[in-house]
């Protein structure tokens, strides 16, 4: 997602019957997205879902990115999707799982997901095998990954709307949402916050 000048208004705090991100409906190519995220014939499983996982980790990349002038810390002191809903940071180094506010959480996740990427014990590129826990670490990933999108919908869509960048949001999303349902590395109870536009999405694929 190309960065695009951002209006400079900031929205007011987010308010819990704040649900704008229902409207969403621009997409840029949807027709071919699911499709795409399924396996070849020719592909290894897991060589498959470590591969899209990170193109779709840059794409998140690229909205934290996109974000990144209307989200700062005056505007999200902490990283959520709406007011019941607040993501605490925790990795290998974090003693106690830490309320961030949102852009410093998304940096840090940015920096975490892009060091277990280039991990390679964890993604050989020699032809080994790849190790049994890969899926997990790579479902911990785009669990979190999620949240950059249910935090850019619930608290930013109008001024991503509003900035011509509405389509690009959901393409991205929606290759995000294909994927983790095609292979079951996110559960629905973890995107909850976007259960509505999930099932406008992909109701389909939701049984």
């Amino acid at each position: 997602m190309k960065k695009e000048t951002m209006p400079q208004t900031i929205p007011a705090p987010h308010r819990g019957g704040h649900v704008l991100h229902l409207q969403a409906q621009e997409t840029l190519g949807t027709a071919d997205i699911r499709a795409s995220v399924k396996r070849p014939s020719t592909v290894d499983e897991d060589t498959w879902i470590a591969s899209q996982s990170k193109v779709i980790f840059e794409e998140a990349v690229r909205v934290v990115s996109f974000i990144s002038d209307i989200c700062t810390e005056r505007t999200c002191p902490c990283m959520s999707a709406g007011e019941k809903v607040h993501y605490h940071w925790a990795d290998e180094t974090t003693a106690v799982p830490e309320l961030l506010p949102a852009p410093q959480y998304m940096r840090r996740l940015v920096e975490w997901a892009d060091a277990k990427l280039l991990d390679q014990d964890l993604l050989p590129l020699d032809g080994s095998p790849m190790p049994p826990e890969l899926r997990p670490v790579l479902s911990q990933i785009l669990r979190r990954v999620f949240r950059v999108y249910a935090h850019a919908y619930v608290h930013h869509f109008q001024l991503i709307h509003d900035s011509g960048a509405e389509a690009h949001l959901n393409c991205n999303f929606k290759h995000f949402l294909f994927f983790v349902l095609e292979f079951n590395l996110v559960t629905m109870d973890e995107m909850l916050p976007l259960d509505g536009l999930i099932r406008k999405f992909a109701g389909d694929l939701i049984q």
